[in-house]
């Protein structure tokens, strides 16, 4: 125990020796045989642990009474037998935190009665979310006041000419620019709401008399800007209305790309963090999904909208592409570098067992592999000329990528399913261990796994994956090794996708309307490959494996969150994305971070008691102050990048 339950101890079992105090995610269960001929034996197994064998707990004589401690994340699957081992009945039960539960078990039935009433877990959560509910409302507020007394001590004429003129408040040739994209300084398409005018046939007499009222302004203000006249050029030459100006686009970023990416790392640090103790906050021991699993894709589908932009923007720049392929491949280098001084942290710097991989290093690779393509792959100037292909021209134009893509994932598929792993049988994607009633324990992640150790080898492997303790598998694995690298390049290339959609598509419902049928078809056939079940299927939806419907899943996540977030904050206007967007526009600073400084006061301490209330106070803390650091950062205007 630690020196703060002295103070705060949680709660005992009263059978148990000394009193023992239970710690996170313990129960209490006295069992009791009514049984006064025959000696019971009590077997258990958490229903997570897919195919495995029950484990024994404990032989009870005759009508006698033991305690023993349970745990309470998964359901537990209970089994009496005789001594002889003959079966006679089983039992499924969920046992909550630190309650005491009563198991009687008679010759024929099993019945248990809950003694003391278990902690509420979820109250903590509930209790934080209000809080930051009633911290966001009082921000609002003052906020509020703020803007009525700056109007009220604002002048009658100044107020009368700030609502009557606005090209006071932003000149017209402002508007013009292109918007950036949100992880670089390089302009992309505008997020004008402006419908077509091959409905309007006025539109094409409109575009062109703004075109040269806009043209005729610059020449007298200021020398033409080379990016303003070719967005002028392309929107007169496809009879197109040129976008108005837009408050809320001077900065040049797509906020709600910011704002996504801010969710990402926000939620990535709270996971890595602790997650206040929860098991939804942390990964899922093999198949399945949880919160912490959504993070990490959509950080590489964030990376594919942004690469979109930043290759476009060099290339219409006529930048050469081996420049760009060099500073591609100087970015990778450096992202490596930092994954592994990550890797190093906490002590975990001996050599001849240090990690080579990790989530840098995974963005390194698939970056790199995604970016060249696309630099060499990537026409910067679309062709204004209809064709027959017209909605779907950003999917057509883009097919190269598409195909060299599926190249890759196709691989993986084969050699997952296809090769030979010494011990294991072909196709295998299990965690090993207990996994099949153990009849696989040395195959943990069958090729992928196989392919690590055989590469870097497996004193270079992750030696703690997530399977290991309720699988009981000492097989070192890594969830971020270099097959479902292959796949991961297919996650950002959706995110490649809906970047080509916002350059090539013009109105908002336009976009929406693409990025919720791209939602669909992999939400679709992710559930088909998975059999919409956790466990079983052709491809599980695993983490761990980076297998092909798990990417499927998280993308139609990723494109169904990315288009609320474009709704509320780019098109609706409703929410400025603050204050995600400050930590969406230092990420890889607060990622690395966190990652050195977590384990230090004032981010982290012991905590004064084994409850989910003060885990959950000092998560929620810790998560809190790099969002504070990443404000600061903004009004300094500190931005860290590689």
């Amino acid at each position: 125990m630690g020196d703060g339950d002295e103070f705060f101890p949680p709660p005992t079992c009263p059978a148990a020796p000394h009193g023992h105090h239970l710690t996170l995610g313990q129960a209490c269960l006295e069992v009791a045989s009514g049984d006064a001929h025959n000696t019971l034996k009590l077997w258990a197994q958490a229903e997570e642990c897919y195919k495995c064998p029950p484990w024994y707990f404990l032989t009870l004589p005759p009508a006698d009474t033991q305690t023993l401690i349970v745990n309470t994340t998964y359901l537990t699957n209970l089994f009496i037998t005789k001594n002889d081992d003959t079966d006679l009945y089983s039992l499924q039960y969920h046992f909550r935190e630190y309650g005491n539960y009563h198991l009687r078990l008679g010759e024929k039935v099993a019945e248990i009665e809950v003694t003391r009433q278990p902690e509420n877990e979820y109250l903590p959560l509930l209790t934080a979310a209000l809080f930051y509910l009633l911290l966001a409302f009082m921000w609002q507020c003052a906020k509020f006041l703020v803007r009525r007394m700056d109007s009220s001590a604002a002048s009658p004429e100044l107020r009368r000419r700030t609502t009557s003129d606005p090209s006071e408040r932003r000149p017209l040739v402002s508007s013009m620019e292109e918007p950036q994209p949100s992880t670089s300084t390089e302009p992309q398409p505008s997020t004008s709401s402006h419908p077509s005018t091959s409905s309007q046939p006025s539109s094409m007499q409109h575009s062109a008399s703004l075109a040269s009222t806009v043209l005729a302004s610059e020449q007298l203000a200021s020398p033409l800007h080379s990016n303003q006249s070719l967005v002028q050029t392309f929107y007169v030459t496809r009879d197109l209305p040129l976008p108005l100006p837009d408050a809320r686009r001077e900065s040049g970023r797509l906020l709600s790309l910011d704002a996504f990416r801010g969710l990402a790392i926000v939620l990535m640090i709270f996971v890595n963090y602790g997650g206040g103790q929860y098991s939804f906050f942390k990964h899922a021991p093999w198949n399945g999904i949880t919160v912490a699993d959504l993070v990490f894709p959509w950080f590489l589908w964030i990376m594919g909208v942004s690469l979109v932009f930043s290759v476009r923007s060099q290339l219409r720049r006529t930048t050469k592409r081996i420049i760009i392929v060099l500073r591609i491949l100087k970015r990778c280098i450096i992202l490596f570098a930092l994954g592994l001084i990550v890797n190093s942290t906490n002590g975990n710097n001996y050599m001849p067992t240090f990690r080579i991989f990790g989530v840098l290093q995974r963005f390194a690779i698939c970056y790199l592999l995604t970016a060249v393509i696309e630099v060499y792959l990537m026409n910067p100037q679309e062709s204004p000329e209809y064709v027959w292909y017209w909605k779907v021209r950003d999917l057509v134009r883009s097919s190269p990528q598409w195909v060299f893509t599926l190249v890759l994932v196709t691989m993986q598929v084969v050699l997952t399913f296809g090769l030979s792993v010494p011990g294991c049988p072909k196709g295998y994607l299990g965690p090993g261990g207990l996994h099949e009633w153990g009849m696989y324990r040395g195959c943990t992640g069958g090729a992928a796994g196989y392919i690590d150790r055989v590469f870097v080898g497996e004193k270079h492997v992750y030696a703690h994956p997530t399977c290991a303790k309720i699988y009981a598998s000492n097989t070192p694995y890594d969830p971020e090794g270099l097959l479902g690298a292959l796949t991961s390049v297919l996650m950002v290339q959706f995110g490649a996708a809906c970047g080509r959609i916002i350059i090539t598509f013009e109105t908002h419902w336009g976009r929406v309307v693409r990025w919720l049928a791209w939602a669909g078809v992999t939400g679709l056939m992710a559930g088909f490959l998975c059999g919409w079940r956790k466990e079983g299927g052709l491809i599980p939806v695993n983490k761990n494996l980076w297998s092909l419907s798990y990417v499927l899943c998280t993308a139609s996540f990723a494109f169904i969150l990315f288009t609320v977030f474009y709704l509320l904050i780019d098109q609706r206007k409703w929410w400025s994305g603050n204050p995600l967007r400050y930590a969406g526009m230092n990420a890889i600073f607060l990622y690395v971070g966190h990652e050195v400084f977590g384990g230090l006061f004032p981010w982290s301490w012991r905590p004064v008691g084994q409850h989910h209330a003060n885990y959950l106070v000092m998560n929620l803390w810790a998560t809190s102050s790099w969002i504070i650091i990443a404000y600061l950062c903004h009004r300094r205007k500190l931005y860290f990048s590689v």
